[in-house]
């Protein structure tokens, strides 16, 4: 009977547990929008904030970009899963791995890749009211998982982060995403510094 009381009571709380997370990153030109769904929020027998399904739109203009075709607007989309973790031997890290799929039409020039990668996400240990936070994350597929006209992709980034409010965080940070192409080797979808928040549901 036991047993049952503490299964029931685990099953419970494992959806508050659970975090979702919505960010929105924008500079001057560029609009850059992450959903990422906990999966463990929809299948109990998966640990909650261990694997996440993640999807992005990043609306990126020309001058942030070196590209074989100019346009007004760039639009990427993103799909892709991490799985992460917090380390027992670093509190307040997490790590993750992560793939995904990584696609923008460029007329005959259209950029499709499977990057593999890593984030990671640090709470500085300091005895402060307010968490800060730094994170980053690298990304890279060689030839061999880049399609349609694409030889590679690389993409890094670097942010900081302050908790401002429980579960509410301001970010800052800068991004690149190298897109070398057939006909273009130094093409590049963006690099800029970016600003926005991140909501944790």
């Amino acid at each position: 009977m036991l047993k049952k009381v503490v299964l029931v009571s685990v099953i419970s709380v494992l959806p508050a547990m659970a975090m979702h997370e919505v960010e929105l990153n924008l500079n001057n030109k560029d609009l850059d929008v992450h959903l990422g769904l906990d999966m463990g929020q929809f299948n109990t027998s998966i640990e909650p904030e261990n694997l996440m399904l993640n999807m992005r739109v990043l609306m990126g203009s020309q001058n942030n970009a070196r590209l074989p075709f100019e346009r007004t607007k760039n639009v990427l989309g993103e799909f892709g899963f991490l799985a992460q973790s917090t380390s027992a031997m670093a509190p307040g890290l997490t790590m993750g791995m992560g793939v995904k799929l990584a696609y923008t039409y460029l007329e005959s020039e259209s950029i499709f890749t499977m990057p593999i990668g890593v984030e990671v996400d640090y709470v500085l240990p300091f005895d402060i009211p307010i968490p800060l936070h730094i994170g980053g994350l690298f990304y890279y597929a060689p030839e061999v998982l880049s399609f349609s006209a694409s030889t590679s992709y690389m993409e890094y980034q670097g942010n900081f982060d302050i908790e401002i409010m429980d579960r509410g965080l301001i970010t800052m940070g800068y991004r690149g995403i190298d897109t070398p192409v057939k006909h273009q080797s130094n093409a590049y979808f963006n690099r800029s510094y970016f600003f926005g928040f991140k909501y944790k549901f």
